[in-house]
């Protein structure tokens, strides 16, 4: 069965600001079973929400690295809330572990632009999106439903 998996990742705050280690090579392999093979960030202004997305071979990781964002992802036909909080958080933040074939939506639930890191494995190419988009869950439900 699919599982969507938190990981606490240590925020170490420094002089000159935070600094987040969301890849170690090290990390991945010994305790995440999952070695990304892209690492890239996105934004999201104030009040937007990305379309559902479904990925039929791409695991990916998200944390937040500015303000904050939700992470709503369907399985066994729930939506979990999964909060990527960087603006109230101490020393530890989210890192979101989506599984292939689990489609999620994000949120930006922040009154400031929230970054997202995406550590997804394999990588995004022109030539291969596996990127499957829809505007509302029904959509998905009805897409689901004439596999």
């Amino acid at each position: 069965m699919k599982e969507i998996e938190v990981k606490k990742i240590q925020k170490i705050s420094t002089p000159d600001g935070n600094m987040v280690p969301i890849f170690r090579d090290w990390d991945f392999d010994t305790n995440l079973g999952h070695k990304p093979k892209m690492v890239y960030a996105t934004s999201l202004d104030p009040g937007i929400e990305k379309d559902i997305i479904l990925h039929e071979r791409r695991t990916a990781y998200i944390t937040c690295i500015q303000s904050a964002a939700r992470v709503d992802a369907l399985l066994t036909g729930k939506i979990h809330e999964i909060e990527l909080d960087f603006e109230n958080s101490n020393d530890q933040i989210n890192l979101l572990l989506i599984p292939s074939n689990v489609p999620i939506k994000i949120y930006n639930v922040s009154k400031n632009t929230s970054i997202l890191i995406n550590c997804p494995n394999p990588s995004w190419h022109p030539d291969d999106p596996d990127t499957i988009k829809f505007k509302d869950w029904s959509e998905y439900k009805k897409w689901q439903s004439e596999d």
